[in-house]
């Protein structure tokens, strides 16, 4: 499985099993973390699912990127992956792990919400995801020919 049909397939599982109004998808907004997808539900319930293909990639990510560990997005936070790539383990203990099967998506362990306290500077990096992809849906619009 690639990681463009991980993604696909978190973005459908925001919207579907976890009922979020707005996803959104790798939207580069000038903060230091891309999430793979990333919803919200209510008013400040975000939802971050970040896709791994590759052990490697993984333990690099936990390794060198503090927003896997304490600083980034997501009041609810979980790594999707196919099915056998990572034990539960391995995943921090914060953090929800998806296994992807081909019909369905396994919620192997959920993720624990996190102190209101840590979400000050998410909450702002998020703000900027929301106003990113707002910026690409204007400029969606300003360029169709037949709006």
């Amino acid at each position: 499985m690639t990681h463009d049909e991980l993604v696909a397939r978190a973005v459908r599982w925001l919207r579907g099993t976890q009922r979020c109004s707005v996803v959104i998808s790798e939207t580069a907004s000038g903060t230091y973390q891309i999430p793979d997808a990333i919803g919200w539900r209510n008013r400040d319930y975000s939802i971050l699912v970040e896709c791994k293909t590759s052990r490697s990639d993984f333990f690099a990510d936990r390794k060198h990127k503090a927003c896997h560990r304490d600083y980034g997005m997501g009041y609810l936070r979980y790594y999707m992956t196919r099915p056998d790539l990572l034990r539960e383990e391995e995943i921090p203990a914060d953090w929800g792990f998806l296994e992807v099967h081909p019909k369905y998506v396994r919620v192997k362990r959920k993720a624990e919400k996190r102190p209101w306290k840590q979400m000050g500077y998410a909450r702002s990096m998020e703000a900027s995801q929301l106003l990113s992809a707002l910026r690409i849906l204007q400029k969606e619009a300003r360029d169709d020919p037949t709006g």
